[in-house]
């Protein structure tokens, strides 16, 4: 019942254009009532790995870097016409709404799945057409590949005959979720909203607090 009611106030507050978190800090969320988020995470986390990569200001990016906080990890690319943009607005809009509340945000991380066109360069643009703060990361088509992997997100490149870009790449379209102990803690799914993002994230908060 708590579930059919969270779902129907979620959709009343995002349908009115509302951007606020509107559950406290100490609310708690079973499983179950956590899918009204688009949200399904796993019965335990996952392990992620060690890995290598690196972030468009030109430094290491490894496991320790997804510790301390929850990060929001998205699987994308800067040409991408669709569901990049959008996912990576929502969350830069989720963002806002945290820190407008006063909360500490996630850290929001963009993984470039064409790492050939994506410079550092453009990569650090385009995270920052969302926000300052966002982190874009990228490697070797390989490594890339094994850290994609072990979020269950694959990509590959498709040839397009009679485009300009040439190709395209097909991508996961979920956000994964990390837990500030740096695993994978679950999946969110579209359609994306900025406050149903941000109050997830609240909720997860209470589940596993920020680490100092």
């Amino acid at each position: 019942m708590r579930v059919a009611v969270l779902a129907l106030l979620l959709a009343v507050l995002v349908g009115g254009g509302v951007a606020v978190v509107y559950f406290g800090p100490d609310t708690k969320f079973s499983d179950e009532e956590l899918k009204a988020f688009n949200f399904m995470p796993y019965p335990e986390p996952r392990d992620v790995g060690d890995f290598l990569l690196t972030d468009a200001a030109g430094g290491d990016f490894g496991p320790e870097r997804l510790r301390g906080r929850w990060s929001f990890i998205f699987f994308g690319f800067a040409n991408c016409p669709d569901i990049c943009p959008i996912a990576m607005a929502v969350l830069g809009e989720a963002e806002t709404v945290l820190v407008e509340a006063g909360d500490e945000p996630f850290q929001g991380i963009l993984v470039t799945v064409d790492p050939e066109r994506d410079t550092a360069h453009v990569l650090l643009e385009y995270v920052r057409t969302f926000s300052n703060d966002f982190v874009g990361l990228t490697g070797s088509v390989p490594d890339i590949f094994v850290f994609a992997r072990s979020f269950h997100a694959g990509f590959s490149k498709e040839l397009l005959e009679d485009s300009e870009l040439g190709y395209t790449m097909n991508h996961s379209g979920r956000i994964a979720v990390v837990d500030p102990s740096g695993r994978h803690y679950g999946n969110i799914s579209s359609p994306f909203d900025a406050t149903r993002l941000a109050t997830l994230h609240r909720a997860l908060s209470s589940r596993i607090p920020v680490r100092d």
